[in-house]
C-alpha cells in the first residue's frame, strides 16, 4: 500500500483494516471538497450531452442533498471490491453484464453481502456515526467512481468506468462518517493512451460518442434495466444484440481488461445453478413471479422485482435478434 497522505492516522488506519476484514480489497478516505472535480465534470456532461440533463442534474443534486440531510458527516469512506475474484459462467457471457451478476449486491443473504455489512457493525462498535446505501437509501453516493479516483485508489479512463490494477470490474460502497479522516493512495496508474478509441468503436449504440462523455439514453445497459427493456426510436433493435441485462462491451474491448481470464477464480455462490433458467427461451417461459424471485435479485437494483416484465420483454428481442441473425446466415 502506497499512501500520499492521511489525517487522523491511528483511525484511518483501524478503518482501512476494517474495510478489509469485511471484504473489501481497499479503501480511501476524502473529504467533501474532493467532490469538486465530479461537480465539474458532471456539469462538462450536461453542456455535452444537454438530453442527458434531467439524470446528470439529479446527480448533482444528490451530492448536495448529503450534505443537508447527514450535516454531521465529516468524511467519505470509499470501499472497493475486486469482482474479478469470480469465474463467470462462458454460458451467459455477452448476454447478462458481469458487474451485475457477481455484485456483492445480488443477494441480500447471501454470504458475501453479509460479510459487507460487518464494517457498519464495526463502526457501531468503535462509537462512530455512519450512513451509508446499505443503512439509508438517501444516503446512495452518486459519483463513487470520482471520489474512489480521488482517494487514489483508481483511475477514471476513456470508457467512464474506474479502474484499479486489475482493471475495471470493481465494485464500489461509499460510507459517511463523523471522524475528520483522510487516506490517499498513489498507485500510478498508467492512463489511456491519447488515440486510443478501442471502447467508442466497441459501442453498438455509440452512446459513447467521445472520451470521457456518455448518453445514457443509448446505453444498452441502460436501456435493458431502467428503461424497462424500451428501445429508443433512434436505434434499430438489432444494435442491442443478445445483451439481456446490461452490457459490457466497451470494457471487454479495453486493452487494459484483455488480460484477464474469466474462466479462472471461484464460483460466485448460486450463480452456476441458474444458468440455464437465464437462457433468453427460458425467461421467457417463467413466469413473472419466480422471474421476480430468482433473477431480479441478481441485478444488483438495476431491474426490480415489481420491474420483472423487463426481463421478458429483453429475451423476446434477443430471440427475434437471434433468429435476424440466422436468417442473414442463410442468404
Amino acid at each position: 500500500m502506497t499512501i500520499t497522505h492521511i489525517e487522523n492516522e491511528k483511525l484511518s488506519m483501524q478503518i482501512y483494516h476494517a474495510c478489509q476484514s469485511a471484504g473489501y480489497d481497499d479503501c480511501g478516505i476524502i473529504s467533501f471538497e474532493d467532490m469538486n472535480e465530479y461537480i465539474l465534470r458532471t456539469k462538462e456532461r450536461i453542456h455535452k450531452i444537454p438530453d442527458s440533463s434531467a439524470l446528470y442534474q439529479y446527480a448533482l443534486h444528490n451530492l448536495e442533498q448529503l450534505q443537508t440531510q447527514f450535516p454531521w458527516a465529516r468524511s467519505i469512506i470509499i470501499c472497493l471490491s475486486w469482482l474479478g475474484k469470480y469465474r463467470y459462467p462462458p454460458k451467459i457471457t455477452g448476454m447478462y453484464a458481469k458487474g451485475f451478476f457477481i455484485s456483492r449486491d445480488s443477494d441480500k443473504n447471501g454470504p458475501e453481502y453479509q460479510q459487507k455489512l460487518q464494517l457498519g457493525r464495526w463502526f457501531d462498535k468503535n462509537h462512530i456515526q455512519w450512513t451509508g446505501a446499505i443503512k439509508d437509501r438517501r444516503a446512495n453516493i452518486w459519483g463513487l467512481r470520482q471520489a474512489a479516483q480521488a482517494a487514489g485508489i483508481g483511475i477514471i479512463r476513456r470508457n467512464n468506468f474506474l479502474y484499479n490494477e486489475y482493471g475495471s470490474w470493481v465494485e464500489l460502497d461509499g460510507f459517511l462518517i463523523d471522524q475528520n479522516c483522510r487516506l490517499y493512495h498513489d498507485k500510478h496508474f498508467q492512463p489511456c493512451p491519447p488515440n486510443c478509441t478501442c471502447c467508442q468503436q466497441a459501442c453498438p449504440t455509440a452512446a459513447l460518442s467521445a472520451p470521457y462523455t456518455l448518453n445514457p439514453a443509448r446505453c444498452i445497459s441502460t436501456i435493458t434495466t431502467f428503461a424497462k427493456g424500451v428501445v429508443p426510436k433512434e436505434l434499430d433493435e438489432q444494435q442491442i444484440g443478445v445483451w439481456m441485462v446490461g452490457c459490457d462491451a466497451c470494457q471487454d474491448a479495453c486493452p487494459f481488461n484483455r488480460r484477464h481470464d474469466w474462466s479462472q477464480g471461484r464460483d460466485f455462490p448460486g450463480l452456476e445453478d441458474l444458468i440455464d433458467f437465464m437462457q433468453p427461451e427460458n425467461i421467457l417461459s417463467a413466469n413473472e413471479e419466480e422471474l421476480a424471485r430468482r433473477i431480479c435479485p441478481l441485478t444488483a437494483d438495476h431491474i426490480l422485482p415489481e420491474d420483472a416484465a423487463t426481463l421478458k420483454i429483453n429475451a423476446q428481442r434477443v430471440l427475434r435478434n437471434q433468429k435476424a441473425k440466422a436468417d442473414r446466415r442463410q442468404d
